[in-house]
């Protein structure tokens, strides 16, 4: 996570097969010891700003390929200074719009980027 809040990294994921299943995100929740590692796409695509999308036909897994293309496209870049203080902490920021039509996907924050010297 860190990692990909570091380098400025949007993730994106379509999930597939029994993975776009509605059930499955529910197993996911119920923890079961020794069961393995629950599915973690949809943390880290909301802490970086993406979405995974759940698709379960060939024909509505091209749409999602589509989509994302789309979005790609069409994205905007905000941009903000902060105080000048050193910190290697997780900093976190929340992006409002005063606008209903629009849909919003930001990242719930950042690690600050080392001072270049």
């Amino acid at each position: 996570m860190k990692v990909l809040l570091s380098n400025q990294i949007s993730l994106y994921a379509v999930a597939v097969g029994s993975a776009a299943l509605p059930i499955y995100g529910k197993l996911d929740r119920i923890n079961i010891p020794g069961g393995g590692v629950p599915n973690i796409l949809p943390r880290y695509t909301s802490a970086t700003g993406g979405q995974v999308y759940t698709e379960l036909t060939q024909a509505s897994i091209e749409d999602a390929y589509a989509r994302l293309t789309r979005e790609a496209r069409n994205q905007y870049t905000i941009g903000y200074t902060t105080p000048a203080t050193p910190s290697s902490s997780y900093r976190a920021i929340e992006v409002v719009v005063h606008r209903p039509s629009l849909k919003v996907y930001a990242k719930d924050g950042y690690y600050p980027v080392p001072a270049r010297r």
